[in-house]
Parts: C-alpha cells; structure tokens; sequence
C-alpha cells in the first residue's frame, strides 16, 4: 500500500474539511463492491458520525453501514481509482442523512482515490427555504398556478419582446406582434360559497376551476395565472383563432357540475379574445373579460 501515513496525518488531521483516502474492494470480475478507509481524519468522522476507530480499515458497506444497499457511491470511486477521473459530487448520503460534497481524486497508486467530504445539509435547508419563498411570491396558494405578479412580469416581457424594443433587423413596414390567445375564467358564486359553507368550500371551488383548466389544456402550450380571487387568465401562444374556440367550447362544457350539490350548475364563466399580431396582452384581457361577462349574464339568465 503506497500511504506514507504520517505525511497524511500531518498535514490533513487539523483540517477543516472531511478527508480520506480510500481502497476500492473488487469482486471476482473486476466490479467494485466495496471500499475501506485507509486514511481519515476527525471531521470526516465527525461527518459520518461513526467513531474514527470504527471506520479506519473497514468495509464501508459491510462493516460501517451493512444495511445499507443502496451503494451510490461506489462507480464514482472506481472512477476515479482506476480509471483516473477527478470528479466532484453533490449527493444526498442515504447511510448518514446528509447532503455532502465530495471531491474525489485518483491517488499514486491504482486502486485508490483520495476525497475531500463538506457537510451541504444546511445549505440546502436555507436554499430549500428561498426557493420556498421565490414560490410563494410567484404562485398562488390556494391553486399552485402562478399569481398576480407573474402575470404582471409574464405581460411586461410580452409586451416588451413584442412591441418592437428587443425585436433585431425589423424592416420599416414590417409588422410586429405574435399570434396569441387569451382566455379569462372567473368562477361564479365564491362569495356566497364563502358566505354559506366557509372558506374550505370556496377554495376547493376554486380549485376545481383551475384543475379543469389544466386537464382541458394538457399538452398545451399555454400559461395559467390567479388574477383575482375568483379570476384566471390563460395565456395560450401560438394558438389559431378556430383552435382558441375549440378551447373556449371545451372548458364551458368542463365547467358543467355534476357532482356538488351545493356549488353552482356551471362552476365559472369564460371569454375569450385572439390578435393575429399582439404586441401587449392589456386590451386582448380586456376584450376576454368582457366577453366573460357576456357569458355570465347568460348563465344567470338561463336559470
């Protein structure tokens, strides 16, 4: 074995950082199926939390962690060990509950690999909690599609990419603007619904409208926004005029309920608005509002 452990111990036993160095453990065929620690200091201990006496010179997987059977490691190491690849990781460690990163590196001798172990737990914890936070400032609660803000940016870089700013090598007389659709849904009776059986009742009213929006157009390309609290918008780009009626004769039929007593015969109204060229989506919403409303009136009139 090509260690000359005292160098090792004097230089990596004060470090900050887990360090090892391992011997990779083939089978009969050459396949690696173990490894055991030939170096370690005290934080990689300290990270495994297992006693160094415990680890130095064992089998990782038969000695330390035998009910482990997951061994995700191992094609990394041999990597690394034999066939000379430096290689860094970002890897969730099954055998002690901790995010790590590893950098592992081939050794003098075939056969070993040396690794430089940081405990990532936390950091992922804080990154898990700002990711968490972006969400709920771009996504409603309630429906799990994206909120108010995101349709007011969602408009901006529409606006912006459409009407000419950003747009390269636009003759004069060239038209600008892009084919789009825009659908408005507004659930009917959330008020009474939240007056009458509470707020529980009115945010599943809430969403089931949103779940039939996302069945009737899956596969689709399109993008749902909460507008309001009874409100959606759905973006649909690159959508034909025929094919956004299609959309539109869909969801009225989607939104005929048949399965709660208490909630209205149609669960929410819909209109819709199409621009060949758009270059904002204000007065297309507008248009599709409008028409909503017309089909509002329809609705409370057929009663």
């Amino acid at each position: 074995m090509g260690l000359n452990l005292d160098a090792l111990h004097e230089c990596y036993d004060d470090v900050p950082v887990g360090f090892t160095v391992i011997e990779l453990v083939l089978d009969e065929s050459g396949q690696p199926i173990d490894w055991i620690f030939r170096y370690l200091n005290e934080e990689l201990a300290r990270i495994e939390m297992v006693a160094p006496e415990l680890l130095l010179n064992r089998y990782f997987y038969r000695d330390v962690f035998p009910n482990i059977n997951a061994k995700k490691w191992l094609d990394f190491y041999y990597r690394s060990a034999f066939l000379g690849e430096s290689l860094e990781l970002h890897e969730y460690s099954p055998e002690i509950a901790k995010y790590l990163r590893i950098k592992c590196f081939p050794w003098k001798e075939k056969g070993y690999c040396g690794c430089v172990l940081v405990e990532e737990t936390e950091e992922r914890r804080m990154l898990y909690r700002l990711d968490h936070l972006v969400h709920l400032a771009h996504y409603d609660a309630a429906t799990d599609v994206q909120n108010r803000n995101s349709f007011e940016g969602y408009c901006a870089h529409f606006a912006e990419c459409n009407g000419g700013a950003n747009v390269e090598h636009v003759q004069p007389n060239e038209p600008v603007g892009s084919m789009v659709g825009v659908v408005f849904v507004d659930a009917n009776g959330l008020k009474q619904i939240n007056d009458t059986f509470g707020h529980d009742s009115g945010n599943f009213l809430i969403r089931m409208v949103s779940d039939k929006i996302k069945d009737e157009l899956y596969g689709s390309n399109f993008q749902l926004f909460r507008v309001g609290g009874d409100e959606f918008v759905v973006v649909l780009p690159d959508i034909s005029k025929n094919e956004l009626w299609v959309v539109e004769q869909h969801l009225k039929n989607s939104f005929t309920n048949k399965t709660v007593p208490h909630f209205p015969p149609v669960l929410a109204a819909v209109g819709t608005a199409w621009s060949e060229r758009a270059q904002n989506l204000t007065e297309l919403v507008k248009e599709a509002d409008a028409r909503m409303y017309e089909h509002k009136r329809k609705l409370k009139a057929a009663r």
